[in-house]
């Protein structure tokens, strides 16, 4: 996404008024961005990360578990 974080976009989704789940998938894990990405109530990854906990994320995500 040049020229967009991950932030950017889920302000104009919360802008526009759009309940799109977000998984956060970072490798600059630090506590102002985890603490910021939490907030919005969406999953976050510090690279490296699980597979199969990001499968799980993704099925939470789309209402399955």
């Amino acid at each position: 996404m040049p020229g967009l974080s991950g932030f950017d976009l889920q302000e104009r989704l919360t802008n526009a008024q759009l309940l799109i789940p977000i998984i956060f998938i970072t490798a600059n894990d630090d506590a102002p961005t985890r603490e910021r990405a939490q907030k919005g109530g969406v999953a976050y990854f510090p690279k490296p990360f699980d597979a199969q906990s990001l499968l799980e994320a993704i099925g939470k995500a789309l209402g399955g578990r």
